[in-house]
């Protein structure tokens, strides 16, 4: 492992709707104090039987995804083991996120308050995109944020507020030796059109919040001079190093 942390992308298949096919992603930060997974992609459930795990969403998103390209199987693929992942970092509890929950018991996860809050609220996976399934676990060990979070307090891995995809939907910023700073931008933008104003972001929560978030994710990433990684643009995601090649 490098003295610093390393970033490396997955995507555990992809989602179609609408005639457009979207990566799935999820991140893994190698860390020197513990590993860190940041979203999950896909829930294992979807892979085997998705109608039975979304219900009438399933009809709604295609998924295409195998049991091999489950963020558990891909990691231990690169010899992560469940015990070194020391916290799995959720940027929203939204179906397509939660992959990971279940699958790293010594792990402890990350949300935002407003996002547990909102995700515990919520009606069926049609109607709010959160299943209950995934996050309501007496197995799982959270840490809820209340603000901006600094996760290892060195500035490595920093969470940033950018409510209105969802009500507790956060960014992160990687610091990393030599690629500099990151950004994952997660649901805050989805994509290049959004990412540069030529079509709005998906508020789904607040469109007011939605706009302002990507406000501050655009100004950080002008202060910072960030590689902007948004998870969901085919295009984007094609031009990324992706695991096993990673960022240092």
């Amino acid at each position: 492992m490098a003295s610093g942390p390393s970033l490396y992308l997955f995507d555990s298949g992809t989602l179609a709707l609408g005639g457009l096919e979207v990566p799935v992603p999820f991140f893994l930060v190698r860390h020197p104090r513990a590993d860190v997974i940041i979203d999950g992609g896909n829930p294992l459930a979807v892979a085997r039987d998705p109608h039975a795990h979304w219900g009438a969403l399933a009809d709604q998103l295609e998924v295409r995804m195998s049991e091999d390209q489950h963020c558990a199987a891909q990691l231990g693929r690169l010899g992560v083991g469940p015990e070194s992942v020391g916290h799995v970092v959720q940027t929203h509890l939204h179906v397509d996120h939660t992959g990971a929950l279940g699958h790293f018991p010594d792990a402890t996860v990350v949300v935002h308050a407003r996002e547990l809050e909102a995700a515990r609220a919520a009606s069926s996976p049609i109607e709010s995109g959160y299943a209950r399934e995934d996050y309501e676990r007496p197995d799982l060990r959270w840490q809820v944020a209340e603000g901006n979070l600094d996760l290892f307090g060195d500035r490595t891995i920093r969470l940033v507020e950018t409510p209105g995809h969802t009500a507790g939907h956060m960014s992160v910023l990687l610091e990393l030796e030599q690629t500099g700073t990151v950004l994952l931008t997660a649901d805050a933008a989805d994509n290049r059109a959004q990412w540069e104003g030529r079509a709005p972001p998906r508020g789904l929560f607040s469109r007011e919040d939605a706009r302002r978030s990507l406000g501050l994710l655009r100004a950080l990433a002008q202060e910072t001079e960030a590689l902007v990684v948004l998870g969901h643009d085919p295009d984007d995601w094609a031009r990324r190093k992706r695991a096993p090649q990673h960022y240092v």
